[in-house]
């Protein structure tokens, strides 16, 4: 059992958009509403796309970037929280987290989709 949850795992990090349309069908059935379904499964699933664009950077650049991306992720959480706390005044972090995890999306899987079309073009100028 533990083997088919690091295989899954091992799968969504590799290949973040299958799993968010796995997720997306998923949720669809329980959720029944397709916008309710895609931010849901949007939310889930970012983490799996920031995991891979830390590995893509690590193996392209050849150099570890684990710090710089908790340093950029703390940046843009906080400076969440400062625009939600201006806009609200008070600091809901539930929404907070939504919303970051929902930037995080769309700032990782655009990327993600760059550092896979740069990977493949520098393994055939390496070779």
């Amino acid at each position: 059992m533990t083997h088919l949850i690091a295989y899954l795992l091992a799968a969504a990090i590799t290949v973040p958009p299958l799993a968010t349309w796995l997720y997306y069908m998923i949720a669809r059935r329980i959720i029944r509403k397709r916008r309710n379904a895609f931010l849901h499964s949007v939310q889930t699933t970012a983490v799996f796309y920031i995991f891979s664009v830390m590995i893509m950077l690590q193996i392209i650049l050849q150099h570890t970037v684990i710090g710089y991306m908790i340093g950029f992720l703390a940046v843009l959480f906080i400076t969440i929280v400062l625009m939600h706390h201006k806009h609200r005044g008070e600091i809901v972090f539930k929404h907070v987290w939504r919303i970051f995890l929902r930037i995080c999306f769309l700032l990782f899987g655009p990327l993600y989709i760059l550092l896979l079309m740069t990977g493949v073009i520098i393994t055939f100028i390496r070779q």
